[in-house]
């Protein structure tokens, strides 16, 4: 059967400007027009998708695979049906394993599993310093070479500004953007929840959302200096929001990314000491969902991702269950694939 007609489905294309109820059809794997349906006789199959939406696959930039090292959490292969039965056709995975994808071998076994066992496209990061401790670069060129789309130490923060420089100016050199978790270690300290009403209440220690701004603050400074892209992982204040407004305004190559957890939910969440509702970073105010809200709304933070994470029972005990949830909210924004940009408008 070579041709599948898609029917009543609202059709979602923001790169040809297109939301509509309608018919679409497929001839040989390729979108078709109705006229190239030679005979509506033949056998054809019919999908009604009243009700849902048709669109071009999703991006996810943030996606933790688990593999190699950790595969009793999650595979590519398992984490690949899961981002297909989302939406998800091209999905770019995080160098929290181990070993940590700080050289090229590893990104070519990453990368030589996903062909063999994911039915989307699997697109490696590699770490930016070696075994993601901050304290020495991993070989950047090397990984360009060997195919990563980005590098980041994605769950880790750089906190030496001299290396995180070296990193973006390297990452400049061979044309591969970076992406960073912005967390200052001494602001955060053993901060677990953020610092606010119900911290003080429950006597928590608080995470501070300086903690991050601080971060992405530094970020827009080695943006604008190296002239070249930083994204922000997950952020989650109104600090951050404010000040990549701020940077994009004046034309600093920065951008951001909102997880649909920190807009479903607030820091209220933990009020009964559930370890469902603990994360890093945090769950913060309704006053910072809000404001993510709205940078989402103007384009300012262009990505909401996933950040999927699976974690094993005997890691969600010792680690007081640092959960994300798994659910997308495809309603939010409509996504745009275009060559060269992951994005959502």
């Amino acid at each position: 059967m070579n041709t599948t007609i898609i029917r009543n489905g609202r059709v979602i294309d923001p790169a040809n400007k297109r939301d509509e109820i309608a018919d679409l059809c497929i001839v040989k794997g390729r979108i078709a027009e109705k006229s190239d349906v030679r005979d509506p006789n033949s056998d054809v199959e019919e999908i009604d998708a009243k009700g849902l939406i048709v669109a071009p696959g999703l991006i996810d930039m943030h996606v933790h695979l688990r593999e190699p090292g950790f595969s009793h959490k999650e595979t590519i292969e398992s984490g690949a049906r899961a981002a297909a039965a989302g939406g998800f056709t091209t999905i770019v995975c995080m160098p929290n394993t181990s070993p940590v994808p700080d050289n090229s071998s590893t990104i070519a076994w990453i990368k030589d599993r996903a062909a063999r066992v994911a039915c989307v496209n699997v697109l490696p990061a590699g770490a930016i310093s070696k075994n993601l401790a901050g304290e020495e670069l991993a070989p950047i060129g090397s990984l360009a070479t060997a195919g990563v789309v980005a590098i980041t130490d994605d769950g880790h923060c750089i906190q030496n500004h001299e290396i995180m420089r070296r990193a973006v100016e390297y990452a400049r050199m061979v044309g591969v953007p970076v992406l960073d978790h912005c967390q200052d270690y001494s602001l955060v300290g053993n901060g677990v929840v953020h610092e606010g009403y119900w911290s003080t209440l429950l006597g928590l220690p608080g995470w501070p959302a300086a903690g991050e701004e601080a971060i992405v603050m530094r970020n827009i400074l080695l943006a604008e200096l190296c002239d070249h892209p930083i994204h922000c992982q997950h952020l989650t204040t109104t600090g951050s929001v404010r000040l990549l407004r701020e940077a994009r305004a004046r034309g600093v190559k920065i951008s951001g990314e909102v997880c649909p957890h920190h807009i479903a939910l607030t820091d209220e969440a933990i009020q009964n000491f559930d370890t469902n509702y603990k994360m890093n970073p945090p769950l913060r105010s309704q006053t910072d969902v809000d404001a993510l809200l709205d940078g989402i709304a103007d384009g300012i933070t262009r990505r909401t991702q996933n950040s999927r994470r699976k974690l094993s029972s005997t890691s969600r005990r010792s680690v007081s269950l640092d959960w994300k949830l798994s659910s997308v909210f495809l309603l939010i924004c409509s996504c745009k694939n275009t060559p060269g940009s992951i994005s959502c408008v």
